[in-house]
């Protein structure tokens, strides 16, 4: 049988856009997709043991992000979380002089992100920005888990919470399934791999991530950090959650 939150979101779908496009309406059918992402999802994960920490919010998620002069849609697709609980720490690839004024607005609006920036530009693949974004992390550890990605990734409504509901006191890192556009944006079954996973897919307790580091400015740099990251604490120490939460831009 249909949800209730299916069906209403349905309903007012059929609004006119003078309506359903208006404030108050816009932030009702997001509340009623993410009760519907929530309750497709629910299964996922049985009986999560930091399942209370999770319903108060108490963990906080920091996302390290490099960004240069482009749109921040990685800034959006976190407002849309049903989590709230988040940091975005976005770190522009030398001087930000350039950076378009709607970037600069959407960064603003919200004090969940800062931006802080480079000397220089890099030019390396994103990995110096997200270097100096770890190092900045690594002063103020008030974060519990982290997530290396882009400033033009998407991470689902739902990516938060269904990252989070698989740790447990062994587990140290978790992964999800992707859509990459590499692979002609079909859906894209991730694994401890090289070419078969994407530093945006996975979230790591900040202590783990610390201690692996960004140790590489190459191309393959996002998958030696996946690497670094089994080589702290082994793969048993790796869970996946076996939906696709995460798209590559």
């Amino acid at each position: 049988m249909r949800a209730i939150t299916e069906f209403l979101y349905a309903l007012t779908d059929h609004l006119p856009p003078s309506l359903k496009d208006r404030a108050p309406l816009i932030h009702i059918r997001n509340r009623l997709r993410h009760w519907e992402i929530l309750r497709r999802t629910s299964e996922l994960v049985e009986n999560p043991q930091y399942q209370k920490q999770i319903e108060s919010r108490q963990f906080k998620v920091v996302f390290v992000s490099p960004i240069y002069n482009s749109f921040p849609l990685l800034a959006v697709s976190l407002f849309d979380q049903t989590y709230e609980n988040w940091e975005l720490l976005l770190v522009h690839d030398g001087p930000s002089c350039e950076l378009p004024e709607v970037a600069r607005s959407i960064i603003e609006s919200d004090s969940r992100i800062r931006m802080i920036e480079t000397e220089k530009r890099a030019n390396d693949w994103g990995q110096t920005p997200r270097i100096k974004g770890l190092e900045e992390l690594a002063k103020n550890r008030e974060a519990d888990f982290v997530v290396i990605t882009g400033s033009d990734n998407f991470h689902a409504p739902g990516y938060i919470e269904k990252m989070l509901e698989p740790f447990d006191d062994g587990i140290c890192v978790t992964y999800c399934d992707m859509v990459h556009e590499y692979y002609k944006w079909r859906n894209f079954e991730t694994r401890l791999e090289y070419s078969f996973i994407d530093c945006g897919c996975v979230m790591a307790r900040v202590e783990t991530a610390l201690a692996a580091g960004m140790n590489d400015k190459s191309y393959k740099g996002d998958w030696h950090y996946v690497a670094d990251l089994i080589r702290q604490c082994g793969t048993k120490a790796f869970r996946k959650v076996n939906a696709t939460l995460y798209v590559h831009n």
